[in-house]
């Protein structure tokens, strides 16, 4: 079982990083810091991936819900498009969290005392913990926030723009 959870958080991370990189590839201090998108703390242990994988998930989730608040002329804007296919974009919005719900799940596994360990049980639990996240427990990690939610964005943005373009 550890084996399937670590391989999920490894795709999920593989997928950003994949979009991040080819929307932005000239920009060599994103694509230099797409792994753990800055990740302050070391890699030494699960436990540490695990807190790593929580807090990723909860800064997309926070992206994410920035998105669903942009009116439908704001989101044409953000996406650089002519026209927005709002139901294949909310499509696309539901099935990030619901894989978010899945990574988060997978991750928080024996996660007591740890940072960014709250349980949820459902999608609409992980939409409160992302809103009223902020991942600012160090100076190193205010730092990873802003680069991880410029990474999130790009990645969403081609997620969206993709959903608009390709119903």
């Amino acid at each position: 079982m550890q084996w399937l959870r670590m391989a999920s958080i490894l795709l999920l991370w593989a997928g950003v990083c994949r979009l991040a990189g080819a929307a932005d590839t000239d920009n060599s201090l994103i694509l230099a810091n797409v792994d753990r998108t800055g990740w302050p703390d070391a890699m030494t242990s699960q436990a540490n991936v695990d807190t790593a994988s929580r807090a990723e998930v909860l800064m997309f989730g926070k992206v994410l819900l920035a998105s669903e608040m942009l009116d439908e002329q704001n989101l044409k804007q953000r996406l650089g498009v002519q026209d927005v296919k709002l139901k294949s974009v909310r499509r696309v919005r539901d099935g990030l969290w619901d894989r978010l719900l899945v990574t988060y799940r997978g991750a928080s596994q024996n996660c007591d005392g740890e940072p960014f360990c709250p349980r949820v049980r459902s999608v609409a639990d992980l939409r409160q913990l992302a809103a009223a996240f902020t991942g600012e427990i160090s100076p190193a990690h205010v730092v990873w926030v802003s680069k991880s939610q410029t990474v999130h964005e790009q990645a969403l943005n081609d997620q969206l723009r993709v959903a608009v373009l390709v119903p």
